[in-house]
């Protein structure tokens, strides 16, 4: 076995890497010197035992889910009427402009370009706390809902979307949760604060059926002034029913504080001495004292292109781009054009189909919400894109064959592929979107990441927006094939460069990044086959004893 460090003159983090180095030379296997540390599996038993969730703290972290929840209904809720409000013909008649094209594309990309310039401001939330930049997004966007829907003209109407994007931007709410949830329901929580987007998406969507019937321009203010609701909700009860992040706490040198946050919402009885406060103490520690990227200012993005983090970097990007592009923008935002290319021109029956698509993606984001805690997150993203590329193809067949024979069958066909899609994309792939990215970046990293996240998927949204207003206008469902073509690039980059995280703590995944000599993606996979083969033999150890 490897020599250790002495510990007095590393961190835990600096043998762990120096192990893994020692144990190369050596010829042992990585397993080798994983096994002999605390598994993730130990840490997940010992959450588990700290807490029930039939207790007050259990009650206290629903409500810490609902609120951001309220931020996630808020995002879906603007996916819905931009994509209902284009069905509107007194939304179209009051400005001036079809349903696809230029103008459109400005009004849906102002949404993205806010979304790019208020990014870097997220990295506040390493100043005022996670809190505080969650509660000034959601104030953005109730000042910006108020804008574009009492707008008189288009340049109103192009600010508010503009405003809207920037508060959106700052709401940090996948990064919080991350941070605050029990070790053992992390990524189902996680998973499940997310299915919030289409709670917010569904409501809308169903309301806009009715709103189909007015004859006046209450029809497309009305769910444009929505838009202030569920971020209304955040900004009342953040303060009330959140704490602040523990690991912000430890980020500032709060300690004391953030060992007391940790008992309060780790533990049933808000218990200081439970065993798993000074894990979870002790992990965050080590994740600020390893990290080996260096963190300069909270407004200096230099660090992602240092060689330290320059891994994480690709695939920040790489992932960011692939939640932008992989075609279910023609569902969220241009399904109105892309409905007219099959024959299904009237506006009730456009509204239904954006309904029943909003509910069928409820319904299995909320059955992803599970699989996360099941699959590898890997095997989700790898599976997803496979799904996206058969059901896009068959789309663009059905689709092909409408346009030659005008056939009701294929038309219905077409409809029939989306929602396969949508259920592919709600259950293995919807749920990553507020996990992966958080989880490849280290503690110091972490908000000025996520800015920088939200920079990379706002500049990939504005090419997008362009891109599918104009590319439907111009060649209709062969807008399809852009699509097919990219996610098979992702799927090759994904399988090569996406280390996998399931199973692991995020300050764990550090050390997939930041060991010399590895690369992360086999680096990953042997920890997590290590880790695997040890709680077996630990199973099995159990059962042999209890014999």
């Amino acid at each position: 076995m490897a020599a250790r460090v002495d510990s007095t003159t590393k961190t835990e983090a600096d043998v762990h890497h120096q192990d893994v180095r020692e144990a190369e030379k050596l010829g042992v296997e990585v397993e080798e010197v994983v096994v002999t540390r605390i598994s993730e599996e130990d840490l997940m038993r010992i959450s588990k035992e700290c807490l029930d969730m039939h207790s007050r703290t259990g009650f206290h972290i629903v409500l810490i889910t609902l609120v951001m929840g309220f931020n996630m209904a808020g995002y879906g809720v603007d996916w819905g009427v931009i994509s209902g409000i284009n069905s509107y013909t007194t939304f179209h008649d009051y400005f001036g402009f079809p349903n696809s094209g230029v103008i459109i594309g400005t009004i849906n990309g102002l949404m993205t370009i806010g979304n790019f310039v208020g990014a870097p401001f997220l990295a506040l939330g390493d100043v005022i706390g996670r809190r505080g930049i969650n509660f000034l997004g959601n104030f953005i966007v109730v000042v910006a809902a108020l804008v574009q829907g009492l707008a008189p003209n288009l340049p109103a109407l192009m600010v508010g979307r503009f405003l809207l994007g920037f508060g959106s931007s700052m709401a940090s709410a996948p990064q919080y949760m991350a941070e605050i949830a029990p070790l053992h329901l992390r990524g189902r929580l996680v998973g499940f604060f997310g299915t919030w987007f289409q709670v917010g998406s569904l409501i809308i969507s169903g309301a806009m059926v009715g709103f189909a019937k007015w004859n006046s321009n209450y029809q497309w203010r009305t769910p444009l002034l929505f838009e202030a609701f569920f971020p209304l909700l955040t900004c009342i009860t953040i303060y009330w029913w959140c704490p602040e992040s523990p690991r912000f706490l430890i980020l500032k040198g709060r300690r004391e504080e953030a060992r007391r946050v940790i008992a309060k919402y780790m533990t049933t009885n808000n218990d200081v001495d439970a065993p798993i406060v000074p894990l979870v103490l002790q992990q965050m520690e080590e994740s600020i004292e390893s990290s080996q990227t260096g963190v300069r200012s909270a407004y200096d993005f230099r660090v992602f292109f240092t060689k330290a983090v320059r891994y994480r970097t690709l695939v920040l990007v790489l992932y960011s781009i692939f939640q932008q592009w992989n075609g279910g923008a023609i569902i969220s935002y241009y399904l109105s054009p892309a409905l007219d290319t099959i024959g299904i021109t009237a506006s009730l029956p456009q509204l239904g189909i954006n309904l029943g698509s909003t509910c069928t993606y409820f319904l299995f984001e909320f059955i992803g919400s599970f699989l996360v805690d099941i699959f590898r997150r890997r095997t989700l993203i790898i599976t997803g894109l496979i799904t996206f590329i058969v059901t896009q193809t068959l789309v663009t067949i059905t689709s092909w064959q409408y346009s030659l024979y005008q056939s009701h069958a294929t038309a219905v066909l077409t409809i029939v592929w989306v929602f396969i899609y949508q259920m592919c994309s709600a259950a293995l792939i919807a749920t990553m979107h507020n996990l992966y990215p958080v989880e490849i970046l280290s503690l110091p990293l972490r908000a000025k990441g996520m800015g920088f996240y939200n920079m990379v998927q706002g500049a990939a949204g504005v090419v997008q927006n362009y891109g599918i207003s104009v590319g439907i206008e111009k060649v209709g469902y062969k807008i399809w094939v852009v699509y097919i073509v990219y996610n098979t690039l992702q799927l090759i980059a994904a399988y090569f460069i996406f280390p996998e995280t399931s199973k692991l703590s995020l300050e764990e995944i550090d050390t997939i990044f930041e060991t010399p000599g590895t690369h992360p993606v086999k680096l990953s996979k042997k920890i997590s086959k290590a880790k695997k083969e040890k709680a077996k033999a630990d199973r099995q150890a159990l059962v042999s004893g209890g014999a």
